[in-house]
């Protein structure tokens, strides 16, 4: 009986570690990126999470700055009291360390990415100044611990724009500086190269081109990449009674500064670049009639009322197509405004707040309660609900896959079938992909080992009669 116990003891082990290696290979997998973006506002930066996982609902993780500051103000996206958020600081042999936490009762980035919390320094840091201090811990909805062994760090600084220099000079490339582009991530004592943006000062900006738009004079400024432009560039326009037209090649914003201005004292610029999105929920949410979905790197009021330009392409002149804004905190697309897109196929939309957004040519709220075109932010419509992004991606693999090459997948598609039944399982948080391969593999050495407890079971009671 001695034996048979110790044999039971090593099969439950190795069952154990069946189900481990899976989980180990999945922490494996695509690492997460923590991301600081200077916000504009004096020593503060903006603390973000990129390729982070819909699926979790908890994160710790920590960042060391290499010099002894105070602790920072802390200013949280989602500051819901139904969350647990905290920002731990302590002083480590000359260094200061932050420790993140964060638990909340549904996913952190529903869509794969999420701002968290604006950290504010009592003194100007730079980008070199971070580095990630240790693993990433992330839980799911279950409870189930994934440990990211090396997520990358990015950091965005600003340097100051040189008034002698010409617009094209001195402008780094941000490639990279969010995160979702980037390339191989890094170890965590070697962060990527930090990114020093450019403040584009009125000195330069004041030297482009001017035209009339509506009646009003207009200063048009060619906006490079890497360029963010200073709050004075407003201050200026506005003495000057001048329209500001922002040129970001496929958006166009048009600020109209004789309406007025209103810039808090520490806003040193605002990047008002705008990146194209491609989140799959996002595109679920209306119906895959998605004509672009796109993101203002700034988040927050702007500084007086706008327009954004949008190129929507020319194969759409003529349409009607809606404009809607990402409410990440309700999981929501909030109706914004409907527009027609013009004969060269652009399309313009009012603004007077930035943040992620989607255009599409489904109309999916409610036309009662709609308001006209032109109305913008706070337009009263019933928002259309945004899944999180790894359940509609798994979805939408199973539903895609026999589309493309039906005659192949048509011999399997009963097991591909069996993956959303596991997903509609209370275990949301378990890779589809290995349990199909470990679950038959575990049965089959399951079996095996029943078979021989009864060997060693027949073998015992033979010898305990014998010995009677």
């Amino acid at each position: 009986m001695k034996m048979l116990k110790q044999f039971t003891g090593l099969l439950l082990a190795a069952a154990a570690a069946l189900f481990a290696l899976p989980a180990a290979a999945h922490a494996a997998g695509g690492q997460p990126r923590i991301v600081l973006n200077a916000s504009g506002v004096e020593g503060q930066y903006i603390l973000r999470l990129e390729e982070f996982g819909s699926r979790f609902e908890s994160v710790q993780f920590t960042i060391a700055i290499d010099r002894d500051v105070p602790a920072p103000q802390v200013k949280w996206e989602d500051d819901s009291p139904a969350h647990f958020q905290q920002v731990d600081t302590r002083k480590e042999n000359g260094k200061t360390v932050l420790t993140v936490y964060i638990d909340r009762l549904r996913p952190i980035a529903n869509s794969g990415s999420a701002d968290l919390a604006a950290l504010t320094f009592s003194q100007q840091l730079p980008a070199s100044a971070f580095a990630v201090g240790g693993d990433m811990l992330a839980l799911d909805e279950n409870q189930e611990e994934t440990l990211f062994s090396s997520p990358s760090l990015s950091v965005s600084g600003v340097s100051a724009g040189d008034p002698e220099a010409p617009p094209s000079s001195g402008n780094p490339s941000l490639s990279g500086s969010s995160g979702r582009d980037s390339g191989e991530s890094k170890n965590s004592d070697s962060p990527e190269e930090p990114i020093e943006k450019t403040v584009l000062l009125w000195e330069e900006a004041s030297s482009g081109h001017t035209s009339d738009i509506g009646g009003k004079k207009a200063l048009s400024i060619r906006v490079l990449e890497g360029q963010v432009i200073s709050s004075q560039i407003f201050l200026q326009a506005q003495r000057q009674g001048l329209l500001l037209r922002l040129d970001y090649d496929d958006f166009v914003w048009t600020f109209d500064t004789t309406k007025g201005i209103d810039i808090p004292s520490s806003r040193v610029f605002y990047d008002l670049s705008v990146k194209p999105l491609h989140f799959r929920n996002l595109s679920a949410a209306v119906e895959k009639s998605d004509l672009m979905q796109f993101e203002v790197a700034y988040s927050g009021e702007l500084p007086c009322p706008a327009t954004l330009s949008c190129r929507a392409g020319s194969s759409y002149a003529g349409e009607t197509v809606h404009l809607s804004y990402y409410n990440e905190k309700e999981a929501s697309l909030d109706f914004q405004e409907s527009a027609r897109v013009t004969t060269d196929g652009w399309v313009d939309f009012a603004f007077t707040h930035a943040s992620r957004y989607v255009v599409s040519q489904k109309d999916l709220w409610s036309l009662s309660s709609q308001p006209a075109a032109g109305a913008g932010i706070g337009a009263a419509a019933s928002p259309v609900i945004v899944a999180p992004e790894d359940t509609v991606a798994d979805a939408g693999q199973d539903a895609s896959e026999p589309e493309p090459e039906p005659e192949p997948q048509s011999s399997s598609s009963a097991p591909e079938e069996e993956p959303e039944e596991e997903d509609a399982a209370p275990t949301a948080g378990r890779d589809t992909r290995r349990d199909g391969n470990v679950i038959p593999l575990l049965i089959l050495f399951l079996s095996a080992a029943a078979a021989a407890i009864l060997l060693l079971q027949m073998r015992a009671g033979k010898k305990h009669r014998y010995r009677r």
